[in-house]
């Protein structure tokens, strides 16, 4: 085999091994992956130096034969009648020859490349990005885009809310960030990034005439978005483009087994033919994703009506330490009570935290105790700290039970959370709609939430309450508190809220859920029911979306 193969070969083996990583839920994981590239560069380095090195010795024998060659050309017959030429040209073929073809075509670095890679995985432990990663970044994107309506050509420039943080997308980083959204379903912007990879070629094309590593080609892009165009309901444009495929490549198979179906499907467009809207065949979204999203890019927001009556002000809640340090509460909304108080968890406290978590935080599921599992709905890691096994906690704890008046008896170990690209927790409840007495080993359902900011954030990552229209942006030290549940105990559906998209930075928060046992002295349910205040949000907005 030869060496070129033999790397390519091990390579991809190496990079496609079927691991489930989930790099693109979590920020903090992508640290390892920074590592792991780094090491491979400096083994790949090595190789090139050797392979150099291999290259230099060539060169000068290749210079001593066309010295030797020349020579005898001259003059052929005399050069090889002198008996000592004539054994010289047939030691070079059996020695001479057979060595530089050894030496051109030795494996030996490339063996020790890839297995100084291959023991990267074994020896350091690194697990490695997949295809699932991949296609669970490219979401990723699209869900900024679409949340905080960020412009394709902006986003491939590099820019963000108009602030430039990247240098500009490479034709092939256009290319697969399209393919992968055709994937997932998201067709507008597929094909918005397959445009743009069009746009990048042409650039690239121009910039220099060199085939890089990687590069894709027009006509990858043109089979692509073809099918892509096809989809999205744009057969004129599906047939367009499948034209200049053919026309680039005439034996084009893409091109050849679907122009008559895009054909025929453009003349059904054009005389208004009845036909089945192949679009709705992938990604829907209901009209709860469309006002979640506007409640995070602020293009829903509470009236000035409804902020009239919120105050900030300090607070003791009748604890008596609170009287000489009382917290700062900030009214975000009187009904439900949703509230910031700053100032909630201290420095030393989230270093603390972060100790304590980082290294053990894996893929955030979805859904209860019993019955969860991986979900776009949530794309983050967590981990869970017991309070009785970190005594740093107790000081949380005790301002828990201050700021809530409720008590930790029946309370859930504290969570910890990393949102990584694009990284969201979508319109949802924290309590359980459908409860059963031995949800949460029998302690009752959720009736408040706290949530903590641990860290700055740069753009997004808000808490937003779509039915609210409020949006919550994360202030490192301050937590968030909010009841599930009205007085009565019944579900308040006015109560469901998400993670807005990290647009840009990484996002820590850690929070605590209170349950109904053991709060019945501290907040006694009332003596009538009140559930007819949310009773009407209920399933609302859950219809799907029409685009």
């Amino acid at each position: 085999m030869k060496p070129q193969q033999f790397i390519i070969l091990a390579v991809l083996t190496f990079f496609s091994r079927n691991v489930k990583a989930d790099y693109y839920t979590s920020v903090i994981s992508l640290s390892d992956l920074l590592e792991l590239e780094r090491k491979a560069i400096t083994y790949l380095e090595t190789y090139m130096e050797k392979t150099e090195a291999i290259s230099r010795q060539v060169n000068e024998t290749l210079n001593d034969l066309e010295q030797v060659s020349q020579e005898a050309e001259d003059d052929f017959y005399e050069h090889y009648s002198n008996p000592l030429n004539a054994y010289k040209i047939i030691r070079r073929f059996v020695i001479d020859w057979q060595n530089l073809n050894k030496t051109v075509f030795a494996e030996q670095p490339a063996r020790e490349y890839t297995a100084n890679i291959t023991e990267l995985e074994k020896k350091d432990g690194f697990e490695l990005p997949t295809s699932e990663d991949l296609l669970g970044a490219s979401k990723g994107l699209a869900r900024l885009q679409r949340t905080y309506q960020q412009e394709t050509i902006d986003v491939a420039g590099g820019d963000l809310m108009e602030m430039n943080f990247s240098s500009n997308f490479t034709a092939s980083e256009c290319f697969w960030l399209g393919r992968n959204l055709y994937i997932a379903g998201d067709l507008k912007y597929a094909a918005e990034w397959l445009i743009q990879a069009r746009i990048r070629l042409a650039e690239e094309r121009k910039e220099s005439n060199e085939v890089f590593i990687g590069q894709i080609t027009d006509v990858q892009i043109l089979e692509q978005l073809s099918i892509t165009m096809f989809y999205l309901g744009k057969s004129k444009l599906a047939l367009l483009f499948i034209d200049e495929l053919l026309a680039q490549d005439p034996n084009n198979a893409h091109g050849l087994s679907n122009r008559l179906n895009y054909s025929n499907k453009a003349v059904a467009e054009r005389y208004d033919i009845s036909n089945e809207d192949e679009s709705k065949k992938f990604m829907q979204r209901s009209e709860l994703d469309e006002i979640f999203d506007q409640t995070c890019n602020g293009e829903l927001q509470q009236t000035p009506r409804e902020k009239r009556r919120l105050r900030c002000r300090y607070v003791h809640n009748n604890v008596p330490f609170r009287f000489i340090a009382p917290f700062k509460k900030e009214e975000l909304n009187l009904d439900p009570s949703i509230a910031y108080y700053h100032d909630s968890i201290y420095e030393k406290e989230i270093e603390q935290i972060f100790d304590a978590s980082e290294n053990y935080v894996e893929r955030s599921t979805v859904g209860d105790l019993n019955h969860s599992g991986y979900s776009d709905v949530r794309t983050s890691q967590n981990t869970w700290l017991d309070f009785a096994a970190y005594p740093f906690l107790n000081n949380i704890a005790q301002r828990l039970r201050d700021v809530t008046g409720l008590s930790l008896e029946s309370g859930e170990h504290l969570q910890v959370a990393n949102y990584g690209l694009g990284g969201h927790y979508g319109a949802h409840y924290d309590f359980s709609e459908m409860f059963e007495k031995d949800e949460y080993n029998g302690q009752g359902n959720r009736i408040a939430t706290a949530l903590f900011y641990i860290n700055d954030v740069e753009l997004g990552g808000a808490t937003a309450f779509p039915y609210l229209h409020l949006s919550v942006p994360p202030i490192k030290g301050s937590m968030i508190v909010w009841y599930n549940l009205h007085n009565s105990l019944e579900l308040d559906y006015r109560t469901k809220h998400g993670g807005c998209p990290v647009l840009m930075g990484s996002k820590w928060i850690c929070n605590e859920w209170f349950h109904v046992t053991g709060q019945e002295f501290l907040r006694p349910c009332g003596k009538e029911q009140d559930g007819y205040k949310s009773i009407q949000w209920k399933d609302l907005y859950e219809t799907k979306a029409e685009h």
